[in-house]
């Protein structure tokens, strides 16, 4: 489940866009909604969810001057202010830039609850999704939040004016009281005063890297959003970002060599989805992945079973979550799933796979049957990223 931007004669609205929580956003009409931030404070956004003479529930703001989600979440994020009209946004990169973008999506975390009565819904926020009309981001909100809990522990070293509206900034959130219009203007002050103190800082851009630049902030190579099981069901996008993202974090992590020379000479540098080798013989370096089947932090299985060998088209396509491979009645199918007949033309579906439901032969897959792609993982990687076959 997740609050999302919807268009309404080009003027943005928000909605409940429901999942698989059990819970619809009609389940929700004349509900509340409560934000558990991860400074753990629960504030009361002051929106309720009106059913509305269409028919269609609208997040409405309980004051005047109405206040919406997508700048308040901006604001707590130290974002420059969004705006709420589609058409008006910009093109190009970077997409958070001031006035030119809007905050399309806030997805609630595992945290979330719905209590009665009061109707009240308390959501963890878990992600943001920024969009233009060209370019779509994604940012976890967790993991920006402590970003910004480093600036204000290094508040002293900016520059004095700035160092002055970090500290009105983080006053604010302290309170735990409900965000108010006055947050999004102090946000507007910092990004001014930082284009006067640093020439290198482009106006209007995001605040945070340039911030982190001006006092040594070294941010860490992890990944971001939350693990894609903390990802609603219905935020397919997402998660199969986030997997990509978690599966290269842990490509980087000390074992990485060892996974990746064992995978690759049980598949003899064969490509697991079209049988070609490539390299890794004669002094040619290997030219095959080795692409992990879970490769999250919380699994830690360098094991040759929750690998495959992929050269770089199919490893793009299997971290894409456009083509998989099923095992059924102990034999290994290639599949293209719904994603690749939605975002994937005839002729690139034809090159990437010359029939969905192609049977791998085994000379492709290791000598060792115990080598072979784990049918519990890959199920466990069809659930994680909601995948569903074509």
């Amino acid at each position: 489940m997740h609050i999302g931007f919807r268009t309404s004669g080009g003027r943005g609205e928000y909605e409940i866009v429901s999942g698989a929580s059990g819970q619809s956003a009609s389940d929700l009409e004349g509900w509340t909604f409560h934000m558990l931030w991860p400074d753990g404070k629960l504030r009361d956004t002051q929106l309720w969810l009106d059913p509305g003479d269409s028919g269609k529930p609208r997040l409405r703001s309980l004051v005047k001057p109405e206040f919406q989600i997508g700048r308040m979440v901006a604001s707590m994020l130290l974002l420059p202010a969004p705006r709420r009209e589609l058409p008006a946004s910009a093109v190009g990169l970077p997409v958070i830039r001031q006035g030119e973008y809007f905050l399309k999506k806030v997805g609630f975390g595992p945290g979330t609850s719905f209590a009665s009565p009061p109707e009240s819904v308390q959501f963890t926020p878990n992600y943001v999704e920024v969009e233009n009309r060209e370019h779509t981001e994604q940012l976890g909100v967790e993991a920006r939040w402590r970003r910004i809990e480093a600036i204000y522990a290094s508040v002293a070293q900016q520059d004095a004016r700035v160092a002055t509206l970090l500290r009105l900034h983080q006053d604010q959130i302290n309170t735990g009281e409900p965000i108010t219009t006055s947050l999004p203007n102090v946000v507007n002050r910092i990004v001014a005063a930082l284009a006067e103190a640093d020439p290198a800082y482009v106006e209007g851009h995001d605040p945070l890297p340039a911030l982190e630049r001006r006092v040594g902030i070294q941010i860490a190579d992890v990944p971001d959003l939350p693990p894609p099981d903390d990802i609603g069901e219905e935020d397919v996008e997402v998660r199969v970002r986030s997997a990509h993202d978690y599966r290269l974090s842990k490509a980087r992590g000390p074992s990485a060599r060892e996974f990746s020379k064992a995978v690759r000479e049980a598949y003899r540098h064969r490509c697991l989805f079209c049988g070609v080798v490539l390299g890794g013989f004669g002094g040619l370096p290997s030219g095959v992945d080795a692409a992990h089947i879970l490769a999250w932090t919380n699994y830690d299985l360098d094991v040759v079973s929750n690998g495959m060998a992929l050269c770089r088209l199919h490893h793009w396509a299997f971290d894409a979550a456009i083509m998989v491979p099923v095992l059924q009645g102990g034999k290994y199918h290639l599949r293209f799933t719904t994603r690749a007949n939605a975002l994937l033309t005839a002729d690139a579906r034809a090159y990437l796979l010359a029939e969905d439901g192609l049977e791998v032969p085994e000379e492709w897959l290791p000598d060792d049957r115990n080598d072979w792609p784990k049918k519990k993982y890959l199920e466990r990687f069809y659930d994680d990223l909601s995948i569903v076959l074509a």
